[in-house]
């Protein structure tokens, strides 16, 4: 068992990295914010969860990067993957990669592709890292 958690608030989006995840043999559990994220890492031991996958543009009580900080503070040492339509801007990508470095971030994934297509990309957040077709675990 490879439990991943996924935190989005857009059913689509859900569905499709449910699908990816459970294709490789994770087993996903979903939170559609990240109050509800937050209770269920807490219920589980720190390292429960390989991956944890959040948008951090969520709209709720507690954001995506609220959510980022409060499990960095209670030892999360697992992958973390950050997926957002906020990325299909002109220079959010870059920028993203320099301020979510400091988060414990290791992936980014645009939503665009995603939608168009049913394609999820994986951009490490060091600036000179070549995009993963496959999602690999940080260890």
């Amino acid at each position: 068992m490879k439990p991943v958690l996924l935190v989005d608030d857009n059913d689509r989006y859900a569905e499709m990295l449910d699908k990816y995840f459970r294709d490789r043999g994770y087993t996903p559990e979903r939170a559609f914010n990240g109050k509800d994220a937050l209770g269920m890492f807490k219920g589980k031991p720190a390292d429960y969860y390989r991956a944890i996958v959040t948008d951090i543009t969520m709209e709720s009580q507690l954001a995506g990067l609220s959510f980022l900080w409060e499990i960095k503070k209670l030892g999360f040492h697992g992958t973390i993957v950050v997926a957002s339509t906020g990325f299909d801007f002109p220079l959010a990508m870059p920028l993203s990669r320099m301020v979510l470095t400091g988060w414990g971030v290791h992936y980014l994934v645009p939503k665009a592709p995603m939608k168009r297509a049913g394609i999820i990309e994986f951009y490490p957040v060091s600036l000179f890292s070549s995009t993963l077709k496959e999602f690999q675990e940080v260890q």
